[in-house]
């Protein structure tokens, strides 16, 4: 019979305190950053840019920043091939699905899912290229590789093998595995569509970037990241130069946050120093873009730190949508459903307990 200590034991109520303790962690850790930037938006942006942005200068001349401004929001592109490449080796299941489409049919339908997967590999791919280029051109202070076709031409021609030999490695994944996969890409889709939120709110708020005051040599037009300018723009040769709130860098970088579904898919995966090891990827690699963001005087502390929530937040709402099925949510009426059934095993423990004490005690007399 088991004992009331081994009962209270099995009660199982880690699912919910790692909810309430995960939840209540990132409040107060994000209310905490909020509060500091809000305070000292401007201030952090001069010690970070002290050495790396000039007076009078638009561009960074710091190595670091550099790099992860061509490099910091090629995740979501990543992200969109990789989709594209899980999206292609399913497309063959439609052959098994409840379409009501004759044999024939489904086959066409797959080949053509197939051919729209291979041109989105290529698109994510393509924009991947054409980012890291796009920044080196311009701080080469080359604005006429925009149009260039040659330049376009270039990048489809480093992209296209990049596709084919993404697609074919993925080839020999067994069917389950594509299967788990296929949950992992939505999560990816996901996460990626809400930088459509990025746009929406930057051109309204209108908010103006470090450097392109300490070109003018005018931080008058500084405002904190709350106050809504409308939209508009201060320096000619640059067309967002007021569009510093939240970070579109930083979110695509924080795209990166989606490998945090994998151990949820994969056994192998499901280990306590995986997942420590992926978050620290993640935010290492978020947290590295936003610092560079702020050290070329592209962002504000509270630009990056908006941009890289609104990531985080995403992929972990799709995690949940797609892979976890809401179990981290849904774990609190299970907990209080188990809370009553341990509840009613005691009683019943401490009921026969009792009875046997009575018998005993009866055998005695």
């Amino acid at each position: 019979m088991e004992d009331v200590k081994d009962i209270e034991q099995k009660k199982g109520i880690s699912p919910k305190l790692e909810t309430v303790l995960f939840l209540s962690l990132f409040a107060v850790v994000f209310a905490a950053l909020v509060a500091i930037a809000s305070v000292y938006d401007l201030e952090i942006s001069k010690i970070l840019t002290k050495g790396n942005l000039h007076a009078g200068q638009y561009y960074s001349s710091s190595q670091f920043g550099l790099f992860f401004e061509a490099f910091g929001s090629t995740p979501i592109w990543l992200a969109i091939a990789v989709a594209g490449v899980i999206f292609f080796w399913n497309a063959p299941r439609i052959k098994d699905s409840k379409i009501k489409l004759d044999e024939k049919g489904k086959k066409v339908l797959s080949v053509f899912v197939m051919i729209v997967c291979a041109v989105v590999v290529f698109a994510g791919l393509y924009f991947f290229v054409s980012e890291i280029c796009k920044y080196v051109f311009e701080h080469m202070l080359n604005e006429e590789y925009k149009n260039n076709l040659y330049v376009m031409a270039l990048e489809a021609f480093i992209a296209l093998p990049m596709a084919i030999l993404l697609i074919f490695s993925w080839k020999n994944f067994n069917k389950e595995t594509h299967v788990k996969l296929m949950k992992f890409a939505f999560v990816l889709v996901c996460t990626a569509a809400f930088y459509l939120l990025i746009t929406v709110i930057k051109t309204p708020m209108g908010r103006c970037r470090y450097r392109a005051m300490n070109y003018l040599d005018n931080f008058n037009y500084y405002t904190p990241w709350y106050v809504i300018n409308g939209k508009r723009n201060i320096i000619e040769f640059v067309d967002d130069s007021c569009k510093s709130f939240p970070s579109g860098h930083t979110f695509s970088a924080g795209v990166i946050y989606s490998i945090l579904s994998l151990p949820y898919l994969f056994k192998k995966l499901d280990k306590a120093w995986v997942k420590a090891l992926f978050y620290v990827i993640a935010v290492g690699y978020t947290a590295m873009v936003a610092i560079s963001r702020i050290m070329v005087g592209a962002h504000f502390m509270s630009d990056v730190l908006f941009g890289g929530t609104i990531a985080f937040a995403a992929s972990m709402l799709a995690r949940e949508i797609f892979v976890c099925k809401f179990s981290h949510f849904t774990c609190f009426k299970k907990a209080k459903a188990s809370d009553e059934a341990a509840e009613e095993s005691v009683e019943n423990v401490n009921a026969e307990k009792g009875s046997e004490n009575a018998t005993e005690q009866e055998k005695a007399d």
